[in-house]
């Protein structure tokens, strides 16, 4: 079918349509040659065919355990909740003089919370005229005199955040997902555009892009090991869902922020918030684009919020490469977190980081027992900031944020059709306004019947903008 070949001109020509020609191509390094050693548990010499790429394959530094030595850099904190504080201390960890001096999020008890755990822990004193609190905070953080700034906001708000970091020459560390919907994807591919052109690095929080076993994977995937990719399984199937009871008192605004993994126009769905790890993990190992995608969902024991509880799809990506894909927040359940690639001389998987041949041979294993003697840093979670000091330090930019945008549409993808009951396409993605950001951002009551659980086929996606 025509429809199933989307070439890079023609994907670059709707991307000129956004505003965003170009902003696709890997920032980078050189490509790798052929890779035709032995591996653990490999037999032999084997030589092997790389595979082809427009993208440029990148390859972090993961040789040290702290980032290299250099300039100080001070990093401003927007979103100070569990991951932001997480975030805030793998920054800190990942290389020496580097502090965290300014810091902004919507609710001051969550500044504080954090303000005072810097303090314990690494004995970091903020001072008062440096935390900014409400919805204009993370422009306050930015303008101040930072090097850096980390972004840990509800999903909704990252691609606003990261286009006013980039656009004010502040290198990023944003976490994942790209955005909740097309228009904000856009916006940060184009924001990725303006960083490449500015010289700034921006790393996202698909932390199994600086995971040693999935890069040594990666590496061999692309030098061909697997042969030419044909396929895919991709699932984040967990147990029951996170989620926040309502307090007395609470207007429906402070509620849901608080409560934001429960709420489609927050948080996407989960099968944007937590299966684009894994759909990334494809998107970057194959260098593939989603073509259209058919995808089903239900809310079978979910009490809070407004999205499923789970999700199988069918993403059909360039060439005709079908990847399932599935994700899944009930307790009791079967769980399965990973992916499976395969090619047409074996497949590579993250449950073993192996690769079989086509007979379940294991031709390559990842070396734990090695990497644990060689690195007491093991930790993606510091590894991905280490990457982006690394960057900042060597005058080396890197720009990581297209390929979660890419795969962040096609979670979106997945929720949309899945909530729609109809058949999505990329082009459908790239013609799209929809935004799930509203007009006017307040703490005040904004009616929870304006938030029915999608029906498919009956009641359409909640298209935002309440």
């Amino acid at each position: 079918m025509k429809e199933e070949k989307l070439s890079r001109k023609k994907f670059l020509s709707y991307s000129a349509a956004a505003g965003v020609t170009g902003a696709l191509s890997v920032s980078g390094l050189s490509a790798l040659s052929s890779c035709a050693g032995t591996g653990n548990g490999q037999k032999g010499e084997v030589s092997y065919e790389p595979l082809q790429s427009d993208t440029p394959v990148y390859i972090p530094d993961l040789s040290g355990d702290k980032a290299v030595a250099g300039k100080p850099l001070k990093a401003g904190i927007i979103g100070c909740g569990s991951r932001g504080s997480g975030a805030a201390m793998n920054f800190l960890n990942s290389a020496d003089d580097v502090t965290i001096s300014v810091m902004g999020d919507i609710f001051p008890d969550r500044l504080e919370g954090l303000r005072n755990h810097l303090k314990e822990q690494k004995g970091i004193e903020v001072k008062d005229s440096d935390i900014h609190y409400g919805f204009d905070a993370y422009q306050k953080v930015v303008d101040s005199d930072v090097d850096l700034v980390i972004i840990a906001t509800p999903t909704v708000f990252h691609p606003d955040h990261l286009k006013y970091a980039i656009d004010k020459g502040k290198h990023v560390f944003c976490e994942k997902p790209a955005g909740v919907d097309p228009v904000g994807c856009k916006k940060v591919l184009a924001a990725c555009k303006t960083a490449k052109a500015k010289g700034l690095s921006i790393v996202t929080g698909t932390q199994r892009h600086h995971q040693r076993p999935y890069v040594e994977g990666y590496k061999r995937v692309r030098d061909g090991y697997i042969g030419r990719i044909v396929s895919a399984n991709v699932y984040w199937n967990q147990g029951g869902p996170w989620f926040f009871t309502r307090k007395p008192g609470m207007t429906d605004m402070e509620y849901m922020l608080r409560d934001f993994f429960s709420w489609n126009w927050l948080c996407g769905d989960h099968v944007l918030d937590q299966l684009v790890h894994n759909v990334d993990v494809f998107t970057w190992f194959s260098h593939l684009k989603p073509v259209r995608v058919t995808g089903m969902g239900s809310r079978l024991r979910r009490t809070t919020g407004d999205i499923y509880d789970n999700f199988s799809a069918d993403i059909v990506y360039e060439g005709n490469v079908r990847v399932h894909a599935a994700a899944r927040q009930i307790d009791d359940c079967a769980n399965d977190i990973g992916e499976t690639i395969f090619g047409t001389k074996g497949s590579w998987n993250s449950y073993e980081h192996a690769i079989r041949d086509l007979d379940g041979n294991i031709v390559w294993q990842y070396d734990f027992k090695k990497e644990e003697a060689e690195h007491p840093q093991r930790d993606p979670y510091v590894l991905e900031h280490m990457n982006l000091v690394n960057s900042i330090r060597k005058g080396e930019p890197i720009c990581l944020a297209e390929t979660t945008a890419v795969s962040s549409l096609a979670c979106i993808m997945a929720r949309e059709s899945a909530y729609t009951g109809k058949q999505i396409t990329w082009d459908d993605m790239m013609a799209s306004e929809m935004s799930l950001l509203p007009k006017k951002l307040h703490m005040g009551n904004v009616g929870m019947e304006n938030f029915p659980v999608p029906i498919p086929g009956l009641v359409k996606s909640n298209a935002g903008n309440w």
